[in-house]
């Protein structure tokens, strides 16, 4: 009895904690300083974004997603008025492999650019 009581309570309390974290997910954010204008910002982004491109230039790294296959349809059998079979196939078809390429410094780079506008004094807020 005590169980289905703790059921009827989490299970809702669960779908709440899982809508917010949902709509949180959505949120959006922005740099703030309480003495600094929109253009001061730019400037200091700008710099903060230099640095980091010193410090974590783009290293392209290119990886396989998926594909480099043969696809074989063997094709479609069918009686004949007959009573004898009869079978169509088609040619083997080579499914070429899937390449993306990822710079292997962005995380680190965009990480570079967070530490230096809070170490200039700014904020990352909810947008508003």
């Amino acid at each position: 009895m005590a169980s289905r009581i703790s059921n009827r309570i989490t299970f809702p309390i669960g779908w709440l904690l899982l809508a917010t974290m949902m709509l949180s997910a959505c949120q959006r954010y922005e740099w703030v300083h309480p003495t600094k204008s929109l253009e001061q910002f730019g400037r200091d982004k700008f710099a903060c974004e230099e640095r980091a491109s010193r410090m974590y230039p783009v290293v392209p790294v290119t990886t396989v997603e998926g594909g480099g296959y043969i696809y074989d349809d063997f094709g479609h059998c069918h009686r004949r008025f007959d009573g004898f079979g009869v079978c169509y196939s088609r040619p083997p078809i080579y499914v070429p492999p899937t390449y993306s390429t990822r710079d292997m410094n962005q995380p680190a780079r965009n990480q570079a650019v967070e530490s230096c506008l809070y170490s200039k004094g700014y904020q990352l807020v909810p947008a508003k």
